[in-house]
């Protein structure tokens, strides 16, 4: 357990490494096989494909477990860990409960969801409909595996997060290829996620008792922990609810209007956008045990959300502006001209949309951190207030793209709940910090953009160009950053010392 032997800040960039690390290898994997998939199963087949996944994704409460990231360190930190099991336990039984009433909702539902809500055609609803049942099984297993997942966070411990996360990534990816090469179809790889899913389930349990040798399940639990438990898990149990309404109209959208073919063109985009916003949300998930930390600690705390919110800005400016410059050649290489076609247009929007609402992501740990996940029910209400009206009205005139149009306006609501959100928890507006930082990142975005898209536009069509045009887009993006200052000297500085010096009396 190398971590707990570093100082915090040595630790916090190990922790930041790691968590990158189990995002960007499954990235990696899932680059290799997506392509494989789409072309094994069929525009049309994948789109039923994709139809399942998004219920897995987003049907099932997974963010209950992290009441054990929110209350271990705070448990650990404040001499109580004692009750650590009693929250785990409370935590897993509320999870499983949640996950067995939403997996038996969507299994009885299945047949309606697809005649009446997606109005799948004849020869491929019987199809769908056992897709959705597998992918009701699957949700479930997922869903409990996340208590284990946020137990892990909780402690620190994301060298295992990273392991696991690159295990199911192997046997996820690896499977779906091997499956589709051997001529499977849709529920032989819904039924291969499903067993990944309770396995990798079993080995994080495994990971999270090797870790906190001490947590054992009890059905003995005290009033004030369920009830303080209950009422932060109702807040997370209705804004993922309600973001899984949205997700989950956006797609069925798509498919009633113009079939499970274009719901294809629409996802692969979209999973590009997602994959900005799994690489956020791995660096800000380190934040999380470190904010309920500094609970009491504002000045600190507000020094982590600046520097943080840094990091998120000019990862979000770069992934984007790349998506614009480079998205369509990329799409072009990666998967088809037909992809490039149809796709890339939906790719600025969607990532777009999605990079307003990784932003969003550092304020979100921290009205979860003062007990106020209140406030992204409200931040998602908003959201789905303004989304859905509009992709009833867009998807006739404007098609895919108007849907994706109204995800990008509704996600405009994150500006203001950002805002007061720092007003509420950290005492003020940062207006001089937002427009300082938005500023410096854009102009190194405009310059970045302006560079590859010259390259692009005068090399020949192929991964060569597209490797020049985005290492050396990447390098301006850089230089122009350190010119613009967007970085202060105290930042280079400290991150140079946690990267390149190893603190006298630390493990190595």
């Amino acid at each position: 357990m190398v971590n707990e032997h570093l100082n915090p800040r040595k630790r916090f960039a190990v922790n930041t490494i790691l968590s990158v690390a189990s995002w960007f290898f499954p990235l990696a994997l899932a680059f290799i096989a997506t392509p494989i998939v789409v072309r094994g199963l069929g525009n049309e087949q994948y789109g039923i494909f994709a139809i399942a996944l998004g219920f897995v994704s987003y049907a099932f409460s997974s963010g209950i477990g992290r009441i054990s990231a929110k209350y271990i360190p705070e448990l650990r930190s404040s001499g109580g860990p004692g009750k650590i099991s009693e929250v785990v336990s409370a935590t897993f039984w509320l999870t499983l409960a949640v996950g067995v009433l939403q997996a038996v909702g969507l299994a009885l539902f299945a047949p309606f969801l697809v005649s009446d809500i997606l109005l799948v055609s004849p020869d491929l609803s019987r199809e769908v409909v056992y897709a959705l049942y597998l992918a009701s099984a699957g949700g479930l297993l997922l869903m409990t595996s996340y208590v284990f997942q946020f137990v892990l966070q909780g402690l620190h411990r994301f060298d295992s997060l990273a392991l696991m996360s690159s295990l199911s990534a192997i046997l996820l990816n690896v499977g779906n290829v091997v499956l589709v090469v051997w001529g499977y179809g849709v529920w032989s790889l819904l039924t291969w996620n499903a067993v990944v899913f309770g396995f990798i389930g079993i080995f994080y349990y495994l990971s999270a008792r090797r870790s906190l040798p001490e947590l054992s399940f009890t059905l003995n639990i005290g009033k004030a922990t369920f009830l303080s438990i209950s009422k932060y898990a109702s807040s997370i149990v209705i804004y993922q609810s309600l973001v899984s309404v949205l997700f989950i109209f956006e797609r069925t959208w798509v498919v009633r209007h113009f079939g499970t073919e274009s719901l294809t063109f629409y996802v692969i985009p979209l999973m590009l956008a997602f994959y900005m916003h799994g690489f956020i949300s791995s660096v800000v998930q380190v934040l999380f045990p470190v904010v309920n930390e500094l609970i009491n600690d504002r000045a600190r705390m507000i020094n982590l959300y600046k520097k943080a919110t840094k990091i998120v800005l000019v990862a979000i400016v770069f992934i984007v502006g790349n998506y614009i410059s480079s998205g369509r050649l990329f799409l072009h290489l990666w998967i088809s001209p037909e992809f490039a076609d149809n796709s890339y247009h939906l790719l600025v929007i969607l990532s777009l949309a999605t990079g307003l609402n990784a932003l969003g992501l550092v304020v979100w740990q921290l009205a979860e951190a003062f007990k106020h996940p209140n406030l992204n029910v409200l931040s998602v209400v908003l959201w789905l207030s303004i989304s859905i009206p509009l992709m009833v009205v867009a998807v006739d005139p404007w098609h895919s793209e108007g849907i994706a149009v109204a995800r990008l306006i509704g996600v405009l609501q994150t500006i203001p709940m950002i805002l007061y959100i720092e007003k509420k928890f950290l005492g003020g507006f940062f207006w001089r910090f937002w427009l300082g930082i938005i500023l410096r990142a854009g102009i190194a975005a405009l310059l970045m953009m302006l560079v590859e898209s010259q390259i692009i536009g005068r090399s020949v069509v192929g991964w060569f160009s597209l490797f020049v045009a985005v290492a050396a887009g990447g390098l301006v993006f850089c230089g122009a950053l350190l010119l613009v200052g967007y970085f202060s000297k105290a930042e280079l500085d400290m991150a140079k010392r946690m990267i390149f010096r190893r603190p006298s009396g630390t493990a190595a």
